[in-house]
């Protein structure tokens, strides 16, 4: 759709649809994966390992392999892990892509494996259940609200007696729908036409603030899974020792998903004589025991 076309009602059916759940379902995954990608930041990474898609890797699949390439020097790529230690942690990877070709690894001594938490290391999945879990619920928030703020305007459905009649009534009722006044010509219209009463606006106002309350909430919650603190609560309704131990709990799952890469970190730097290292990023980071780049804490 060209940038300086002008819409007109009847062309509704080309704007984004705010009802549909898939559509917001994954328009919320692309924001909240958008977010997850921030929360920590790689240092001294070679020229081609770049951070962006070891973090893409490790969020989306739990892991993320670092290899040295015969042509690109260190790199990471999509990649598949199998066999099995005296622990059941993976021993292998494999790897296919276009540019990089394809080949078998050995964990430890010709690649490196950074997970994202301690749990993946066995069963990884990443940041991808929690994206999902949460993408799914702000989607059907966006489309109560949408739904319920369209029926608003559009309160009555329509029965018509003719097929023009058929075609006026929904011609009017699109110029309602895209919030547009609607007019008919002439009086039979109204002898072809009834309507029933579609829904009840009594309490939209009361609703409507509850759904966005609830979806602020939301988005509220799936920050502080990651470790941003949360401005939806009043803290200053808190004691002291309430707000420490709340803060505290938002550290738990991200010093975790820090241990885990700089482990892995440890091991490229190992394995390829590099200094990479990894540290919260501090625009997500909640001050108080603010980590430094070896792990270790400062309290504040």
């Amino acid at each position: 759709m060209s940038e300086n076309r002008k819409i007109k009602p009847s062309d509704i059916n080309d704007c984004y649809n705010v009802c549909d759940v898939v559509a917001g379902y994954n328009y919320y995954r692309r924001v909240l994966t958008e977010k997850c990608l921030g929360m920590f930041k790689f240092e001294n990474c070679p020229e081609n390992l770049k951070q962006e898609q070891l973090e893409k890797r490790i969020i989306t699949d739990g892991y993320a392999i670092v290899f040295k390439h015969h042509k690109y020097g260190l790199v990471t790529s999509p990649s598949s892990i199998y066999g099995e230690d005296i622990y059941f942690l993976p021993t292998k990877a494999t790897y296919t892509q276009v540019v990089l070709g394809s080949g078998d690894l050995v964990i430890g001594k010709n690649c490196a494996i950074i997970y994202n938490s301690m749990i993946d290391q066995y069963t990884p999945h990443g940041l991808t259940p929690l994206i999902d879990r949460y993408a799914r619920l702000l989607a059907d928030f966006d489309s109560s609200i949408a739904n319920m703020v369209i029926n608003s305007r559009s309160q009555k459905m329509g029965m018509a007696k003719s097929a023009n009649a058929a075609v006026a009534l929904k011609e009017a009722l699109t110029k309602i729908y895209a919030g547009a006044p609607a007019t008919i010509n002439t009086n039979t219209f109204i002898d072809m036409v009834k309507t029933l009463d579609w829904s009840d606006n009594t309490n939209i106002g009361v609703n409507a603030d509850k759904l966005l309350t609830s979806r602020t909430k939301t988005m509220s919650d799936f920050l502080q899974e990651i470790g941003v603190k949360s401005a939806f609560e009043k803290n200053e309704r808190l004691i002291t020792d309430e707000v420490s131990a709340n803060d505290q709990l938002l550290t738990i799952n991200t010093d975790d998903m820090l241990y885990c890469r700089q482990e892995g970190v440890k091991m490229v730097n190992k394995l390829y004589g590099t200094n990479i290292k990894v540290r919260h990023n501090s625009a997500y980071y909640i001050k108080g025991n603010e980590t430094t780049e070896e792990g270790a804490t400062n309290d504040t």
